[in-house]
């Protein structure tokens, strides 16, 4: 029988949890019964190339930059990242009105507005079938004993890169096997002064907050 260390056993464990967190979302509850969900991993390259696209968006996206910058610590020891997409547009016919329209063929009609963390208008379901499907990654991933975390910057960050394809949403699960966890000490990039500074800049518009999906800030000040 072959010695293996234990990086090799820590690297092949996460490769193998990854599935694992792939078979779970993928077999999650879904409402009708459909299983559009797309799913796909990334590497350590890809996930730089996430976090670098991440960073460049400091002028629109605080938050996306501090994500950024925390991805270039996270992929110095074991790591993955998970993302789910699906479309935007309806198949449920349930006509709800959740999305802001009467019916799911008048919202299917309407003009797609492209932005930066999805495009729309979207179904109220296929957002809670991905988050679903997310939730189970995730909380497969936490039984498994890996570090994790769920981020919505890095998932426009490999939609805005084409990572996953055929989708307007999309969610990413990120997980670690580092030796100590590294979802809990991002506050390090921000100093208390630079928090300050930044909500107080950010949020009384209550359009792009820390994500930056909305260009016209204008438009819905208060």
């Amino acid at each position: 029988m072959a010695i293996r260390d234990m990086n090799d056993l820590v690297q092949s464990g996460l490769d193998r949890s990854i599935e694992l967190m792939t078979v779970a979302a993928h077999n999650s509850f879904r409402f009708s019964n459909r299983n559009t969900v797309k799913i796909v991993s990334l590497g350590k390259e890809e996930i730089a190339a996430v976090g670098e696209f991440c960073y460049s968006l400091a002028d629109m996206s605080p938050l996306a930059a501090r994500d950024g910058r925390f991805v270039m610590e996270l992929i110095k020891e074991p790591c993955g990242l998970l993302l789910l997409g699906d479309k935007r547009k309806s198949d449920f016919n349930y006509n709800c009105g959740a999305c802001g329209y009467k019916t799911c063929s008048e919202m299917n009609k309407a003009e797609v507005v492209e932005s930066l963390t999805a495009w729309g208008p979207s179904c109220q379901f296929k957002n809670i079938n991905i988050n679903i499907a997310t939730n189970a990654a995730a909380s497969t991933a936490w039984r498994m004993g890996l570090h994790c975390r769920v981020f919505s910057t890095l998932g426009m960050g490999a939609f805005a890169l084409k990572m996953i394809e055929d989708v307007d949403l999309v969610v990413s699960v990120s997980v670690s096997a580092a030796k100590n966890d590294p979802y809990f000490d991002r506050h390090k990039y921000w100093t208390k002064e630079h928090w300050d500074e930044t909500f107080q800049k950010e949020f009384p518009t209550f359009t792009r907050g820390f994500i930056g999906a909305v260009e016209d800030e204008g438009t819905f000040k208060i």
